[in-house]
């Protein structure tokens, strides 16, 4: 973190809080943290799983056109960018879900900024 100082991490920290904190900005939404697999369950033909949910505020975005055309077919129609705080949730995982209004996506990639402030995360429906 040498390109930075203290003081000013903290100020892009103060922003990006300020960001997901603005009525205007933010979503919220809940964040379902993987924790566990059960057992199949040959009468109804699904495995459990167990999850502990966070309620945060992010910043979300549908992916441009263009990203989606030039992904080379990574990125499809509907996936959604998410920004949130790494405060928030420490390490996204390929089997955590994000529940979106209505909508219940999965995490496919995701990056956080140099100064570990917040993820970036793309997420496609379920």
């Amino acid at each position: 973190m040498d390109f930075v100082t203290v003081e000013e991490k903290q100020l892009i920290t103060d922003d990006f809080s300020d960001l997901v904190g603005d009525a205007e900005c933010q979503v919220a939404i809940t964040y379902r943290v993987f924790v566990s697999r059960g057992t199949f369950n040959p009468a109804t033909g699904i495995i459990s799983e167990t999850y502990t949910n966070s309620s945060i505020n992010t910043f979300r975005f549908p992916l441009r056109e263009d990203e989606i055309i030039n992904s080379g077919g990574i990125y499809q129609k509907g996936d959604y960018r998410y920004m949130m705080r790494v405060s928030d949730i420490a390490t996204p995982k390929k089997d955590d879900r994000i529940v979106d209004g209505s909508v219940t996506r999965y995490p496919f990639e995701w990056s956080t900024d140099p100064l570990n402030i917040f993820h970036v995360l793309v997420a496609r429906k379920l």
